[in-house]
């Protein structure tokens, strides 16, 4: 909510958005204190006279705390837990305070004393179905004892029990509601469904550009110079269980089965990869052309070089706030934007939209990789530990000496890699609503998920009716208490908040971190390209969509 308003309050009619940030390059680090959260997501209880509810602060980061609650300043309880007993009607407001060894923190929330506690329903505004597979809709709702429920589809009662079993031939959008009464009273909530073909299982390599309709056959290509290896991996769609995996090169089968293969060419040139997965005949092909040793296209810091980025290559941004309202403007205006932002070296923030969205820019020399040292410094925005908007940074050295960012993509790891929930090759497709200016954007992922994101407008320079962005997804930490928070990650990202030793400065990142597809060193020298994507598929209710602002990338060793 508080980057809400920040937003708005910089927000410039450019058209992309660039919010002007008078900030020094180097920001100064935010010391580790106190936070606090509840186990309330929205920060409010609500309590039927008579009852009780148990107050639950969860304290971080706190040596040595002492706590407190308070109502009305009289402090009513010294324990990280408090037991608010509901003997009046009315709106009470409590704080919970810790002070600390390293700091203090102070946090409110509201507990509402209510006659009757009617049903609150929670569920999604918009999602997507596919033709003649059932989808089981259930909604969460509160108080709901002894509760009856009717669920309509266009108009016309399809159950009457807490799950409705959705399965339409038709495709189109549907109005399904559901509504949920009790002796306390009721509510209703509508979703539009979405129904559109069943998806069908797909492989393909990612080149860092996004798909639509008019681009997914085209062959990708990608390069690795000689006496170095590449390591490949498809992204994976609509195959619940892969098997086993079929590598050839120019056609010959390799020995490698799984979904990882690595390639050490033994001469310069291109060849052919594909890659089958054998239990859907889902086969994906990559052209790597085999460039002269790392080394031979690299470009010197020479005088009248600049220390930032200084060539715009593509903005493709995802769902959001202010993206859609980008009226009149085209793919082609919008790099200009990015184009100009570029030229004239302005450290401000770019707006990229939800997951997946996207800048990629270049350095009009080769930023080299200093052992032990931070390499490149990319700001953001974050408000502190309790907001963050994590993007993933990846680099690409020139191989092949064209100028343009068409070799390969490296990584760059932090905290969150190589664990469970964090997401390589993640794709999102992103669905143009009927109305172009709904603030409501349904989406469906390669892992057979469905969602929308609620907040922002479909961008208008995308003309096609869907788009994939794809990338690595991390697992959110956004979650509501009295506003809304999103948790920095320790290191690593964009537009956070670095509190890992190892990896101090905030926004400075370390070329020696570039890894491969399967999360082996890539060992790079040096770098000429830098892209930078929202990390997090996610929405808050006071913030909307968790969308990474990033500023202009410098070489921290020019």
């Amino acid at each position: 909510m508080i980057k809400h308003a920040i937003r708005i309050a910089l927000s410039l009619p450019l058209g992309l958005f660039l919010l002007i940030s008078c900030e020094k390059e180097t920001p100064e680090e935010t010391p580790i204190t106190p936070t606090i959260t509840f186990a309330s997501e929205e920060g409010e209880y609500k309590v039927k006279i008579g009852g009780n509810v148990t107050l639950h602060a969860v304290v971080e980061n706190a040596v040595n705390p002492l706590f407190s609650w308070k109502i009305g300043g009289k402090v009513v309880s010294t324990e990280v837990s408090f037991t608010f007993v509901a003997d009046r009607l009315g709106e009470y407001f409590v704080n919970f305070r810790v002070d600390a060894k390293n700091g203090s923190d102070e946090k409110q929330l509201k507990v509402s004393v209510l006659e009757k506690l009617p049903p609150k329903i929670t569920l999604p505004s918009a999602t997507i179905a596919y033709r003649g597979i059932a989808k089981e809709f259930s909604a969460e709702v509160e108080n709901a004892d002894s509760a009856s429920w009717v669920w309509r589809l266009d108009g016309r009662i399809v159950s009457e029990n807490p799950t409705c079993t959705f399965n339409e031939n038709t495709l189109g959008d549907y109005a399904l509601s559901v509504k949920v009464t009790t002796a306390e009273g009721q509510d209703l909530k509508a979703v539009t469904v979405t129904v559109l073909p069943a998806p069908l299982p797909e492989l393909y390599f990612d080149d860092g550009r996004y798909r639509t309709v008019n681009n997914t056959d085209y062959l990708r290509k990608m390069t690795v110079p000689i006496n170095k290896s590449l390591v490949l991996a498809p992204v994976i769609r609509n195959i619940d269980h892969p098997a086993a995996f079929v590598w050839r090169v120019d056609g010959v089968p390799q020995a490698a089965t799984g979904e990882y293969f690595t390639f050490s060419p033994a001469a310069q040139g291109a060849c052919l990869i594909t890659v089958t997965e054998q239990s859907t005949g889902a086969t994906a092909a990559v052209e790597i052309t085999c460039t002269p040793p790392e080394g031979t296209y690299r470009r010197t810091n020479r005088d009248g070089r600049k220390n930032h980025a200084t060539d715009a290559f593509y903005y493709i941004p995802a769902p959001g706030q202010y993206i859609g309202t980008m009226a009149g403007k085209t793919i082609t205006s919008a790099l200009k934007d990015l184009q100009d932002w570029c030229t004239e070296g302005i450290n401000s923030m770019y707006m990229i939209g939800s997951f997946g969205g996207y800048y990629i820019v270049g350095f009009d020399h080769s930023v080299s990789n200093e052992p032990d040292k931070a390499d490149l410094q990319i700001d953001g925005n974050p408000l502190g530990q309790g907001w963050c908007e994590s993007g993933i940074v990846w680099v690409m050295q020139d191989e092949n000496g064209n100028g343009l960012p068409d070799d390969t993509w490296y990584e760059l790891k932090g905290s969150e890699t190589g664990k469970p929930e964090t997401k390589q090759r993640y794709a999102l497709t992103y669905y143009r609503p009927r109305d172009i200016n709904a603030s409501v954007v349904a989406w469906t992922d390669n892992l057979g998920n469905t969602g929308a994101v609620t907040s922002g407008a479909y961008p208008r320079i995308i003309t096609e009716d869907y788009y994939t962005l794809t990338g690595t997804c991390l697992a959110s930490t956004a979650y509501e208490a009295g506003f809304s928070y999103s948790r920095c990650y320790d290191w690593g990202y964009v537009d956070g908040i670095n509190s890992n030793p190892m990896r101090p400065l905030t926004g400075h990142f370390w070329i020696e971190d570039a890894i491969r597809q399967d999360g082996s060193d890539a060992n790079l020298q040096y770098i000429d390209f830098v892209k930078v994507h929202t990390a997090i598929n996610a929405m808050t209710q006071g913030v909307g969509e968790i969308s990474t602002e990033a500023k202009m990338p410098y070489d921290l060793n020019f």
